[in-house]
């Protein structure tokens, strides 16, 4: 009883303040003109546990950058503006925040036309954009389930973390990976002649020796100088499939005769 009190309070509370904040960017949004916004200003954009996390943290690190995380999480009434007016209080010489593909499809539903959302921050406020995603769609599907069982994929590097494998239902990933897959046509729709660096979970996050070439990578393409950075995240699955599913077999014969039996071990 007690803890469904704490909860529903948390909950009004994170309603509350993504409000005022809203209040607080409308207010910078009206007052400061495009030229005298932070730059350069970017947008990372994807699906959730594609390495986004890990990603806007180590970009956090670079001096030209000060960077937030999903803005767009909550409902807002004028979510092109909140982002904008987001970029207008930043402290940092540059700006740089996350959106995620669903919070534009089903999250904000204030929007007039959530297709050009993109476009509209490019074009009309000079916002550049990211966009990472993971390729292998079987292990977006199980970060997803194993993230929903233990509320991180991600955490702050201490050392001990236990990596223990899942149980799952075999139709159930599958679900997740249909999930994933219309996420990503959907994406490809909002980046449709929006000019964007494209990156993979696979190819520029998985690894930490990838990380330094990552962000060297991405403040060419934003025209500024790049800096050290360490990634502070772990992640929490462990590295192969057979070690983090129980019932891989299961999983794999179910997989076999589908298109994505080539994201098994």
């Amino acid at each position: 009883m007690l803890d469904a009190l704490r909860s529903a309070l948390n909950r009004r509370y994170l309603k509350v303040r993504q409000q005022y904040r809203h209040a607080q960017a409308l207010w910078a949004d009206g007052r400061t003109s495009d030229e005298h916004l932070p730059e350069p200003r970017f947008v990372l954009f994807g699906r959730g546990r594609s390495g986004t996390t890990a990603l806007i943290s180590m970009l956090d690190d670079v001096p030209a950058l000060d960077c937030e995380g999903e803005v767009l999480h909550d409902w807002v009434p004028f979510p092109e503006r909140h982002v904008r007016g987001r970029c207008a209080r930043s402290g940092g010489p540059g700006f740089g925040c996350k959106i995620l593909s669903y919070q534009i499809r089903d999250v904000q539903t204030s929007l007039a036309r959530p297709e050009r959302v993109l476009r509209i921050l490019h074009e009309e406020h000079g916002f550049r954009v990211l966009y990472l995603r993971r390729a292998n769609l079987l292990r977006h599907a199980l970060s997803n389930i194993r993230a929903r069982r233990q509320q991180f994929h991600q955490q702050k590097g201490e050392g001990g973390i236990q990596r223990r494998a899942l149980h799952v239902d075999p139709d159930h990933v599958l679900d997740w990976i249909h999930s994933s897959e219309a996420l990503m046509t959907y994406e490809e729709r909002l980046l449709e002649g929006v000019p964007h660096l494209s990156m993979t979970y696979e190819e520029h996050i998985r690894d930490a020796a990838q990380h330094q070439d990552t962000v060297d990578a991405v403040c060419l393409f934003l025209e500024i100088e790049s800096a050290p950075v360490e990634s502070s995240y772990e992640k929490v699955a462990p590295p192969s499939l057979r070690e983090g599913v129980a019932n891989y077999d299961a999983l794999a014969r179910r997989l076999r005769d589908t298109p994505y039996a080539s994201y098994l071990d």
